[in-house]
């Protein structure tokens, strides 16, 4: 038996189906269609191309000023981009990334049907010799595809990163099945690091699932042994003692990345795990969905789960209990299994321990390829062991079982399926027939048999390769040349700017790559895409200290991971450092910069009054009262207050009428009518909201309409007025009811010239010299006295290290965000470097874990050694 040949030829046909796919049906780098929907599209080509800058040394995993206020971006890393196919995106240009992520799924894929491969031909490897080894190596490759192609690789293939456990799973079933049977622990470690290390996620995933499948084969084992009931607890123990250290090890391999990443997950909410609903043992969904959603083009939901991999593998597992060969022992355990596999989709404390022990919103369900495995295993044990003459008589009554039960339950649950399940029932019979005919060509001539054997293998992929088209019709996006064109624009545009000004300094915008009718966009990492700093951010890892201060000068905080930054406040922007805004529209107190041309609909408008980002003050918050409010706009009065040390007063309140209230039975808009002051002002306003009003919308003095109160909606928002206008309206519409904080509005003009006064005074404070690198800042400036500060737009994190003259000092925070240093009198030399959180001690687990299991490996070598010297 050739095994490099059965591995490349599962690579290769899965690699050849989904290559067909994509150039009939228009896929990058085809056409104009992409897999990278939703996420994909929305985060995961910003971070390819931000991480095509880290590999350009223009950019840093550990440190970041792209990612929000700036930050570690670990996190990110070893969840989005740690894969080694990411190193692929050197040969792709960033307006390309389209093109890359599809030819990612492709290699992935077909990889996963690579790796699967070997777990069934070293699993099975007694059963695979050379006077069986045709017809059984056929099925071998043939379910190898079936997972490669299965329902998850295609639904979830927008979320590339969880391929990288799809393929190494079946490795990590190998090295499980290896420990029971003797073989060398490292395997498995090895298998669960890199697993851990590519993507931690999915990593977690296949831990988890490697304990039941540990379970799983030691049962097989003790089975099928005819050792003495006596001699199971102390060989069971052994064999537990040496899965768990393997696991063990390999978890220690992985802890350079692993540790890092759980320490900068900890500056969020997003780090918690939702224990408590371990004690809820309720069911999500009903158990005969399982089988229910086993059709072509069947979607995963949060209460049902489809596990199809072909016709070819369910035929298979329903023949396999059909078998008269298969003692009723091993029957009652396999179908123990087989229930375990499905209450892990369906019972609560075993949906949560799967889902890593967070509540699960979205992209259904995430750990379904185990289950998928399962299931071809459970296929494979009826192909490759119980294959004998009575096989295609088994088959066809698991067809009659399967196609009863599927048109019963749809009987029961009728639904816009129907045709796609009289499709899956046709698939099941030609598959039916195509195995009969295969199994009965064993008997012909080579070249007879060679044709049949490619029939039939046309018939499998065939199915595999309609289940894929129905999939990838409903999860992709038609952006690929779109998404071409920005990116070029947007490379333009920030190249200029940068070009024009080497100073240091934050770039803002009020519209992204993907923009709603209603103003509304959850792209925020295009920083990271496109290397400025920013105040924008949009990841799995945030950092609650930023997210906060956001909120409190009026960006309001979405959900857990992101701050809506789309409405320009300029007075806080001025507050951050962003002198340069992108806009398509012009804004009061802005400039329009007419050197750079306009990219993708946004002009280049200047902050004139964009503080600098390091600057000295004294503190005189002792005598400004902290404001008890959650007003935006009090609260950039009280900052500004601290920063110049006497009390400041940018923002002037509007007298406004509601001319009329919201009534959503009749459709009559809550109506703000604001009078408009003389002079040089730019207008904003809030509404806060007790409670969402789900497609609300805000017409703002009917120059624009914005989402409002609801998802990727802001709080405070900019009013444009002509000067010589008297009066603005903003009118707020609701067809779910109007939950508006009674008397709780927020109208005010903000004083331009005295933004610009206070600029100018706050400026002339500027330090001598400022060097801003990621990871890294130097700062040269003289205090007139002790009690002088120095503030640094750079917000607090545990990783930075921050000297005084060569003393490393603790620094205080303004508003528990940004740093505001001590100085001494005279010169002052600061520096702060970042030293990512737990980038040592991971190290130094990560050497010690690969010395450990070296040396163990070693040792199992030397008893080996000396068992067969015996």
């Amino acid at each position: 038996m050739k095994k490099k040949r059965i591995y490349f030829s599962a690579f290769g046909l899965t690699f050849a189906v989904l290559l067909i796919l994509f150039i009939t049906c228009g896929y990058a780098p085809f056409g104009n269609k992409s897999l990278a929907v939703d996420d994909a599209s929305i985060q995961y080509l910003d971070f390819y191309a931000y991480f095509k800058d880290v590999l350009a040394q223009k950019n840093s995993i550990f440190y970041t000023f792209g990612k929000t206020l700036g930050g570690t971006n670990i996190a990110v890393f070893s969840y989005y981009l740690s894969s080694p196919f990411m190193l692929l995106s050197v040969f792709f240009p960033k307006e390309n990334l389209h093109s890359f992520f599809d030819i990612l799924v492709l290699l992935k894929l077909s990889l996963a049907s690579m790796t699967f491969s070997i777990f069934l031909v070293n699993r099975f490897r007694k059963y695979l010799t050379e006077n069986t080894e045709s017809a059984r190596t056929f099925f071998v490759v043939l379910l190898s595809c079936c997972y490669g192609l299965c329902q998850y690789t295609i639904a979830q293939s927008s979320n590339i990163m969880w391929i990288d456990g799809v393929y190494l799973l079946p490795l990590i079933l190998l090295g499980t099945y290896q420990i029971i049977h003797g073989s060398s622990i490292w395997k498995l470690s090895v298998w669960v690091a890199l697993s851990i290390l590519f993507n931690w996620y999915s990593g977690g995933i296949n831990c988890v699932f490697s304990a039941l499948w540990f379970l799983f084969e030691l049962a097989l084992y003790f089975l099928g042994s005819s050792r003495k009931y006596s001699h199971i607890p102390r060989k069971a123990l052994v064999m537990i003692f040496r899965y768990g250290l393997s696991m063990f090890l390999g978890l220690m391999c992985s802890a350079v990345l692993f540790l890092p990443t759980v320490l900068a997950m900890g500056n969020s909410n997003r780090g918690s795990l939702d224990l408590a609903a371990l004690k809820d043992f309720s069911f999500v969904g009903q158990l005969p969905t399982i089988l229910e959603s086993y059709h072509l083009g069947a979607h995963s939901t949060p209460n049902s789960t489809s596990l199809f991999c072909d016709t070819l593998v369910i035929l298979a597992v329903i023949a396999l209990f059909l078998s008269s060969t298969l003692s009723a022992q091993k029957k009652s355990m396999l179908a123990c299994f087989l229930a375990v596999i499905a209450l892990i989709f369906y019972w609560k404390p075993f949906y949560m321990v799967f889902s890593l022990f967070k509540t699960v919103e979205s992209y259904w369900c995430r750990y379904s390829y185990v289950g998928i495995a399962a299931l071809i295993f459970l296929a494979a044990c009826f192909y490759l062991i119980y294959l004998d003459d009575h096989t295609a008589v088994l088959l066809s009554r698991g067809w009659i079982i399967f196609s009863v039960l599927l048109f019963f339950l749809d009987n029961i649950h009728p639904g816009e399926h129907t045709s796609k399940i009289y499709l899956t029932v046709f698939y099941a019979a030609v598959t039916l027939i195509s195995v009969r005919l295969f199994m009965y060509s064993r008997n012909f001539k080579s070249w007879k048999k060679a044709v049949i054997t490619l029939l039939c293998t046309g018939i499998i992929l065939s199915e595999l390769a309609v289940n894929a088209s129905f999939l990838m019709n409903d999860y992709h996006a038609d952006e690929n040349s779109q998404y071409t064109a920005y990116s070029l624009g947007s490379q333009k545009q920030i190249g200029e700017i940068k070009e024009s000004d080497s100073s240091i300094y934050r770039i803002s915008q009020t519209s992204t790559k993907i923009q709603y009718t209603d103003g509304a966009t959850a792209n925020y990492n295009e920083a990271l895409a496109y290397n400025y700093r920013s105040i924008s951010g949009y990841t799995s890892s945030p950092d609650d200290t930023q997210r906060e201060f956001l909120e409190r000068i009026g960006y309001r905080e979405n959900g857990l991971n992101m701050n809506i930054t789309n409405s320009p406040v300029i007075a806080a922007d001025a507050l951050l450092g962003v002198k340069y805004t992108l806009s398509a529209y012009p804004v009061n107190g802005l400039t329009k910069l007419d050197s750079i041309e306009a990219e993708n609909g946004k002009s280049v408008y200047c902050n004139p009054s964009a503080l600098p980002m390091a600057f000295l003050y004294h503190d005189n918050s002792e005598s400004i009262q902290t404001p008890q409010t959650d007003d935006p706009f009090v609260y950039q009065n009280y900052l500004y207050s601290i920063l110049c040390g006497h009390p400041v007063s940018l923002y002037r309140p509007l007298s406004y009428t509601c001319s009329s209230k919201g009534d959503s039975d009749s459709g009559t808009d809550q109506v703000y009518t604001l009078s408009v002051p003389e002079g040089n002002y730019a207008l904003y306003g809030n509404i806060p909201w007790d409670s969402p009003m789900e497609n609300a919308s805000l017409n703002v003095n009917d120059s624009y309409i914005s989402r409002y109160s609801w998802w990727l909606s802001p709080s405070a928002f900019y009013i444009p007025a002509a000067s010589e206008a008297a009066y603005a309206k903003v009118s707020i519409h609701s067809d779910n009811g109007y939950f508006i904080r009674d008397g709780g509005e927020q109208f005010y003009a903000l004083d331009l010239d005295a933004l610009a006064a206070v600029s100018k005074e706050i400026s002339g404070r500027a330090v001598e010299e400022f060097q801003l690198e990621n990871g890294h800042v130097s700062v040269s400036c003289t205090a007139a006295d002790s009690s002088s500060l120095l503030y640094l737009s750079i917000p607090y994190d545990k990783g930075w290290k921050i000297y005084r003259n060569g003393q490393q000092i603790t620094a205080g925070l303004l508003d528990d965000c940004m740093y505001s240093i001590p100085l001494t009198e005279g010169k002052n030399q600061i520096e702060l470097r970042y030293i990512c959180p737990g980038i040592r001690a991971g190290i130094l687990l990560s050497v010690s874990g690969i010395l450990l299991t070296l040396l163990i490996s070693l040792f199992e070598h030397k008893n080996r050694l000396q068992k067969n010297k015996l």
